[in-house]
């Protein structure tokens, strides 16, 4: 049974083939583990689609959850097309539209910085959190306080790895294609492929991109858990672990 997470300023959730479970400690120290239930039979032409490589890499790009980068690759678009002519138009043009990108670019930073931002240290200790547990269940450990601290605090399907992989290619082919929205939508779908190769980090060539994207997560975008935000991963998981197990009985 596959397992993924993610992490928040006050919880962490983890989801698995059939079940979500969702931590959440509230001001007063007390906490809620809430389970929901997921649609994982899907129609036949996306479970085709999720299956022939670069396709895959579109349907996530446009539809699997990320409004970040269609909004990018939009404004890209916009700059590209605006680019070709900006020269022939007026200062009062050029003015105007380097006001609109300015607005754009600043309402961004601040989405960013008040989705991803607020509280940094508690989201990225249970980021942490999320890692080792989920390492732990992986390796097979008891998930005991003691075995998962011990755990790295890497994961190879993390969300960090594939915006390294993204960067990394989009600085590759800026050398020698003109169009941001090209780099963009080429980066991701290239991008995608490797993030989602079985045992892509055991391909010594492909290792190294799976090595950049865990020094990000180690050094970036988590920090080591308290043993209270392990406890709570444990018991989300078991949560999870426990409902998937009452599905098969």
């Amino acid at each position: 049974m596959g397992i993924g997470g993610s992490a928040f300023n006050n919880g962490v959730k983890f989801i698995s083939d059939n079940y979500t479970a969702k931590f959440v400690m509230k001001k007063d120290n007390s906490y809620d583990i809430t389970t929901g239930t997921r649609v994982s039979v899907k129609p036949r032409v996306i479970e085709l689609i999720k299956k022939i490589p670069v396709i895959k890499g579109f349907y996530e790009m446009l539809f699997g959850g990320n409004r970040i980068i269609p909004v990018l690759i939009a404004i890209n678009f916009f700059t590209d097309i605006s680019g070709d002519r900006i020269e022939e138009s007026s200062h009062e043009i050029q003015t105007a539209l380097l006001i609109v990108f300015a607005v754009i670019s600043v309402a961004l930073l601040f989405y960013i910085i008040k989705k991803m931002l607020y509280k940094i240290k508690d989201s990225w200790r249970y980021h942490g959190a999320e890692h080792k547990t989920i390492l732990a269940y992986e390796d097979g450990l008891e998930l005991s306080l003691e075995n998962v601290r011990k755990c790295p605090r890497k994961a190879k399907r993390c969300g960090t790895n594939l915006v390294v992989f993204i960067i990394l290619f989009y600085a590759v082919f800026s050398f020698f294609i003109d169009y941001a929205s090209v780099r963009l939508v080429l980066s991701w779908v290239l991008a995608y492929e490797l993030f989602d190769l079985e045992k892509g980090d055991k391909i010594p060539v492909i290792n190294i991109f799976f090595k950049i994207g865990y020094w990000c997560q180690q050094k970036l975008f988590t920090l080591e858990p308290s043993d209270i935000q392990i406890i709570a991963s444990i018991e989300t998981i078991n949560k999870l672990i426990e409902l998937e197990n009452n599905t098969r009985v």
